[in-house]
């Protein structure tokens, strides 16, 4: 691979993959673009994942790792891999999955092709309890859209539609010009930096190439986790409707659409354990009140459910404000 093609840097948040980590690992130092600097960080794994991280180093220069002294999860571990990448392009793996050889340099090629700001190609699921690999787009029809639309809103849909930060290349250049990072101590981290990658953006392109591997089933993965799930979402909801406040979106169609998701993650609630929406009872009436007092920026409609809401909410007991919303809605 000849010098002028520019460094990417490929950023891996390990925690305890060690199963895992070899084939990862070995498909990164195996890519066909060579011009690469692979950052990992040590999340402070238990198992044999740190022993694995510096052999590796050990053998390949180009690989380096950041040991971190306790374990601060996946989003603190992705802010400190964006803080420390060199590249000109940044791009995310997760320490389980894998990704084909041809991967960087067939979204390189597409970038440089057409200028882009990100390129995102499509993946493959496996299935870890049946060995199977299922097309993205079998269970995600959003796969089949072409291209992204341009507009504020459409692109917020998209990018709810395509949150997997790990699944693209992207020009550091357009993170470091509007200090995008993850918000730690969350699930389900990645689509408000996902959300305003799309809002930055220039161009975005689409490959139909099927060139990462994701895996599924995995015991203890977020994805066997719903109600865990449905409260990251409305904490990441509502953190990002107030990013966008505070960026000054406001006036932008994606702004009430945030509003409205926001809406929407409290109804999902509903359908977890008593316990979880006891315990998000505090977060719930939070998001009632932000979209109370946000709602002129929203359909006259939708400023009548948000007012009538919030007028209600106090009445409600705990646990029960999903409840209401849903019957609000």
């Amino acid at each position: 691979m000849p010098e002028k093609y520019p460094l990417i840097s490929v950023l891996v948040p390990v925690y305890n993959v060690q199963h895992f980590l070899p084939q990862c690992l070995d498909s990164i130092l195996g890519q066909t673009y060579k011009n690469l600097e692979i950052i990992c960080t040590d999340d402070a794994s238990t198992d044999g994942s740190a022993e694995i991280l510096h052999a590796y180093a050990q053998k390949d220069a180009r690989l380096r790792v950041i040991s971190l002294p306790e374990n601060l999860g996946v989003a603190h571990a992705r802010n400190i891999l964006l803080q420390h990448a060199k590249g000109e392009y940044i791009c995310f793996i997760d320490s389980d999955d894998w990704v084909k050889p041809e991967y960087l340099e067939h979204l390189y090629n597409l970038a440089r092709q057409h200028q882009a700001d990100i390129v995102r190609c499509r993946y493959m699921f496996l299935d870890m309890h049946t060995g199977a690999f299922i097309p993205c787009d079998h269970k995600h029809k959003e796969f089949l859209k072409p291209a992204p639309p341009a507009a504020s809103a459409q692109r917020f849909q998209a990018a709810l539609d395509d949150s997997q930060v790990w699944l693209k290349l992207i020009r550091t250049a357009l993170v470091r010009e509007h200090d995008l990072s993850f918000l730690p101590g969350t699930i389900a981290e990645d689509f408000p930096f996902e959300v305003l990658l799309y809002q930055y953006a220039g161009k975005i392109i689409f490959s139909n190439e099927y060139l990462y591997i994701y895996r599924v089933g995995l015991a203890g993965s977020v994805s066997a986790r719903k109600s865990a799930l449905d409260k990251g979402t409305l904490e990441n909801m509502l953190a990002l409707c107030q990013t966008l406040k505070d960026r000054g979106f406001t006036q932008k169609a994606v702004f009430p659409l945030a509003l409205s998701y926001t809406a929407r993650a409290v109804r999902r609630l509903r359908k977890s354990p008593k316990e979880v929406r006891q315990q998000t009872d505090a977060l719930c009436r939070k998001a009632v009140l932000f979209l109370y007092e946000n709602r002129a920026e929203t359909s006259r409609i939708q400023r009548a459910k948000f007012t009538l809401l919030k007028w209600l909410t106090p009445y409600a007991g705990t646990g029960s404000v999903p409840h209401l919303a849903w019957w609000v809605h």
